[in-house]
């Protein structure tokens, strides 16, 4: 089987089947456009060179082949480019090409997989790479393909995919010797490649002691081993591992690149069985893979998938080649390319208001369910709009396109910095109101946006009691009217940040209200209501904390000042801190006459509130200590001699400077004594 694939693939090429729309397919048009691209000095260097005229010749003659080299993505493959698309990259990848066809010994680029990895590879590395090096790659997958070892679907690769094969960015680090080993060595059947990064030991410290983040943890070994097997042998953390299984796949003709995640390496690859991307060696859903074919970003690469395999993909570029730009993205939705180089022909030639007011239309039209992209053209396009109620109108808009589609792959974990925060930059303080209220409309049905928008808002427009009634009324509008469930975590840090116990008040009414079941359920066990001579006053007032962190729920704040139990053990949980601390804050002055604090968390985690300390004020500044203690405890009771004035309670670790940085979390904080206010 694997014989009859080979010959199947070597045979000579034909031209393929006629295109959906004949009378648009014009060899002149993408002539003129790739010379365009390349320049005429480049058309001039080729022809001086050994075999360039016939190159050209050959080139300039097969119709198919210009347009797998002008329509398989950006010329620039760098991402930080930014809008304007690189035309250095087309002239150096036409040389590079013509490299790789003079150094064809056996003719292998006359064959349907030979041309297109030529193609890829002048297209990827025409940049800055060697001669000699180009040549080399292109010997050693002429050399995979001719002996079976690719992986089976690598044949069925156009141009486009070959480039994803044959990497940029990091992938391009692999020097031939590196390419050869990896490919030898790790050729495991295909949905291995998810998993095989784990040939090699995760290893921190080598056997003598040196840290992979220092120059000597490979150094004993860099005479005898190239860098995978390094890895392999001496091993690595997420960025040596994820190179690996990244390497390996693409030395098999699987499409695959690394990719970053917060504070971890990972990879992407295509799963050829489900038809989609996959992350790999992955601790998260953000993602960013380090290069795409076009906007940054996880989401890009399934926009970007999905345009290119839309069967009008090659109308829509023929007309990008005639310059109709409007027409190219009409013509086939997701025509990131199209609207690049439509975006610097506008700068260029700095258009009127009504041609860039067209350009924003055709983004949004196009580029609904292609939130990735549409938004890094759409952001463009806001920079020139000056009017500040034609901008404001520009930017509700942009929330009608810039949804989530699918929860799983876009970047959710950052919607308010990609598109929100963007989208306010220049707006007023009502404008940001308006922006806020079409983002609840149109993320409403979304699965994180909704809920993002929400926190961010809250973060924004929640400055005072008369703007957080307005948008707690907002929030809760549009929950009882799209039946959506909300996050109320912003809202009540915000009130617990700012001290505001109304407005606290306010959101616990409100999730009451809209969640029911969202509050931690109490159970039987609780603590008297009546202790220390005096009446329990924490349910009054607010908690707030030194700092929150990822595992801070505010929803269970309430919590930590009534006497019921919940399930759960923490009602709070600070971030890492030499003193972190948590307060109580009362509505005004009282007479303090006991305190009960109930630790949480099991294990060493129970150890984290001590050295633990109390103090008091009355005005929030001038605090003092009234208890402490070294001692690890279920409870720690404080009963004062005397009743002290206080309006706040705060309790927390001792300042230590000998001590590393710790988290603090308790299970309640309970204030007794009289109301004085």
């Amino acid at each position: 089987m694997k014989m009859m694939l080979l010959i199947l693939a070597l045979v000579p090429l034909v031209a393929s089947a006629a295109p959906a729309s004949a009378s648009a397919r014009n060899p002149a048009i993408v002539k003129q456009y790739i010379r365009n691209a390349v320049g005429d000095q480049t058309i001039k260097a080729i022809q001086k060179r050994e075999g360039g005229a016939a190159f050209l010749r050959r080139f300039f003659g097969d119709i198919d082949w210009m347009e797998q080299f002008a329509g398989s993505g950006m010329w620039s493959i760098d991402p930080w480019k930014g809008l304007k698309d690189n035309n250095e990259c087309a002239a150096k990848a036409l040389l590079a090409l013509d490299l790789l066809v003079w150094n064809d010994k056996d003719d292998f680029i006359a064959t349907a997989i030979g041309r297109n990895i030529a193609t890829a590879l002048a297209l990827n590395h025409g940049i800055d790479f060697p001669d000699e090096k180009l040549v080399q790659i292109m010997e050693c997958y002429r050399e995979w393909a001719q002996d079976g070892t690719l992986h089976s679907d690598a044949w069925k690769h156009d141009v486009r995919q070959w480039r994803e094969v044959l990497g940029f960015g990091q992938n391009a680090e692999l020097s031939v010797e590196n390419l050869r080993w990896i490919h030898d060595f790790a050729n495991v059947p295909g949905q291995r490649y998810y998993g095989v990064c784990w040939l090699c030991h995760y290893r921190l410290w080598n056997c003598f002691g040196a840290s992979v983040h220092g120059p000597m943890y490979y150094a004993p070994w860099t005479h005898r081993w190239n860098t995978q097997e390094l890895r392999y042998r001496v091993g690595g953390v997420c960025g040596a591992l994820s190179k690996f299984g990244s390497h390996s796949a693409a030395s098999h003709g699987i499409r695959a690149f690394t990719a970053g995640q917060p504070a971890h390496c990972a990879y992407v690859l295509w799963d050829y069985a489900a038809g989609r991307w996959g992350v790999a060696y992955s601790v998260t859903l953000h993602t960013g893979p380090h290069n795409s074919l076009g906007s940054q970003g996880f989401a890009a690469l399934e926009e970007i998938d999905r345009y290119y395999s839309n069967p009008k993909r090659m109308e829509a570029e023929r007309l990008r080649w005639a310059g109709e730009y409007a027409k190219a993205m009409k013509a086939c939705p997701g025509n990131y390319h199209a609207g690049v180089e439509w975006y610097a022909k506008l700068e260029s030639e700095n258009a009127a208001a009504s041609e860039w007011d067209r350009f924003g239309a055709t983004v949004r039209e196009t580029f609904d369910g292609s939130p990735s992209q549409g938004w890094a053209l759409y952001h463009g396009y806001l920079a020139h709009v000056a009017d500040g109620a034609k901008r404001l109108d520009a930017a509700k808009a942009a929330l009608r396109m810039i949804r989530e589609s699918k929860a799983e792959t876009f970047e959710t974990s950052y919607w308010d910095e990609i598109a929100l925060k963007k989208l306010t930059e220049k707006a007023t303080p009502e404008e940001c109101w308006e922006i806020f209220a079409a983002a609840l409309e149109g993320q409403a049905k979304t699965r994180t946006f909704y809920r993002q928008t929400i926190d961010w808002g809250a973060g924004l427009l929640m400055t005072d009691q008369p703007s957080s009634m307005r948008f707690i009324k907002m929030v809760g509008d549009s929950a009882l009217k799209t039946g959506e469930k909300i996050s109320f975590r912003e809202m009540i840090l915000k009130a617990s940040e700012s001290e505001d116990i109304s407005m606290f008040r306010q959101v616990y009414r409100l999730m009451d209200k809209l969640d029911p079941e969202l509050p931690p359920k109490k159970t039987r066990k609780s603590w008297p209501k009546l202790a220390y001579g005096g009446t329990l006053l924490s349910p009054d007032g607010i908690v707030k904390l030194s700092s929150s962190c990822e595992w801070d729920n505010p929803v269970t704040y309430r919590n930590a000042l009534d006497a019921d139990d919940f399930e759960g053990g923490n009602a709070f949980h600070t971030g890492k801190a030499n003193a972190p601390w948590a307060m109580v804050v009362l509505p005004g002055k009282s007479e303090i006459t006991g305190i009960v604090v109930v630790n949480s968390g099991g294990g060493q985690n129970r150890e984290r509130q001590v050295p633990l300390r109390i103090w008091l004020s009355e005005n929030g500044s001038d605090f003092t200590e009234v208890f402490a203690s070294s001692l690890v405890q279920d409870e720690w009771e404080c009963k004062l001699a005397s009743p002290v004035s206080a309006k706040y309670i705060k309790v927390g670790r001792l300042n230590d400077p000998n001590s590393a940085d710790h988290f603090f979390h308790l299970h309640k904080i309970l204030v007794y004594g009289k109301k004085l206010y």
